[in-house]
């Protein structure tokens, strides 16, 4: 063994020793980084937990205000303030007044339309069946047939569905919470003094249980 050691230069000695000597070093380098790799993904993975805690606490937190903000639901509140709503009511006082002009000669296209927006373009919802969870129910709700209505008249209705104020329009008293799934709109005539489109709408009422 001496004999072998003796022929090896010197120099090639100490590089052999000094690698020798980095070898525990080096896998303790390399213990230490794999435990603080696995450190680095025990804290990403805490992290990651604690920001999903936070937004389910957030979305618990929405929730619960959301359901506290419709406890108080009128359940005819689309019979009061949606289909009670009249549609285009610019041009019907305006055919009216026409109508009961003393020199009005008797016209059948001012008749009849007349006669159709006061009877027929209105806002009338049929009810689906009801859904019902355990906090809430839904309701779905189709408008019946299409309606004519103007900007005016968009506002107003979408202040009532949206439970807040467009405009000159506000939301009805203790509105349920109504979510649009359909909505069609299509323009059909434009005036001088107004835009007529035809509407075709679809709700979701969802009301809450009362708190015990």
């Amino acid at each position: 063994m001496n004999k072998f050691l003796s022929s090896i230069p010197r120099s090639r000695l100490i590089t052999y020793a000094l690698i020798l000597g980095l070898v525990p070093v080096v896998l303790a380098f390399m213990h230490i980084y794999s435990k603080s790799s696995e450190a680095g993904a025990l804290q990403e993975r805490v992290e990651s937990l604690t920001e999903m805690a936070l937004l389910k606490e957030k979305k618990q937190a929405v929730n619960k205000a959301v359901m506290s903000h419709y406890q108080d639901a009128d359940r005819f509140y689309i019979d009061k303030n949606i289909e009670s709503i009249t549609l285009l009511k610019p041009e019907i006082e305006a055919l009216e007044k026409i109508s009961r002009q003393n020199n009005f000669i008797e016209n059948e296209e001012v008749t009849n339309r007349l006669k159709s927006l006061k009877e027929r373009n209105a806002l009338v919802f049929a009810e689906g069946v009801v859904q019902t969870y355990p906090q809430f129910s839904e309701t779905a709700e189709t408008l019946v047939h299409p309606v004519e209505v103007d900007l005016n008249d968009l506002q107003n209705l979408l202040a009532r569905i949206e439970d807040v104020e467009i405009g000159p329009y506000k939301p009805g008293r203790n509105a349920p919470q109504l979510i649009i799934t359909d909505f069609k709109l299509e323009k059909k005539t434009t005036t001088e003094n107004n835009e007529v489109f035809s509407l075709n709408i679809k709700l979701l009422k969802r009301e809450y249980v009362p708190e015990s």
